[in-house]
């Protein structure tokens, strides 16, 4: 069975959310990610939001530039009332900053936001939960 993991991002963003899509997939998950998975002509909207209910888990990479976009907080708010596992990964911006300037980390807290110099972590810890069929 495929463990499908979201990847959450701004299209600032795009490189380092690619590079995180290759490590998901070398830990052998299966990264949907925009720039990949949705196609022209495809409905955006329900691709993401197909995408994320057949998700396993979703990541969002939340920079200064990505915490200002609607997308990535619907995202984020749709992972959080399925269900799912969700992980924010900062870069160039703390829970603090999220906090103070953007009006709240709504259901992100210090237990599920990680730093992107962190993130292998989050990967070692992925592939624990693949190769162990834990989908919790």
């Amino acid at each position: 069975m495929t463990y499908s993991i979201f990847v959450s991002h701004g299209w600032h963003d795009r490189w380092v959310a690619r590079q995180m899509a290759r490590s998901i997939s070398d830990a052998g998950g299966a990264p949907f990610i925009d720039i990949f998975d949705i196609k022209k002509g495809d409905r955006i909207e329900e691709r993401v939001r197909t995408g994320i209910e057949h998700c396993a888990e979703l990541v969002a990479l939340l920079t200064p530039w990505s915490v200002g976009r609607n997308w990535v907080w619907t995202e984020v708010a749709a992972a959080w009332a399925l269900k799912k596992r969700f992980v924010g990964v900062t870069y160039g911006v703390t829970i603090e900053e999220i906090e103070r300037n953007h009006g709240g980390m709504a259901c992100l807290g210090p237990t599920n936001v990680v730093a992107l110099d962190d993130f292998d972590a989050y990967i070692r810890e992925l592939a624990e939960r693949i190769h162990s069929g834990d989908r919790e």
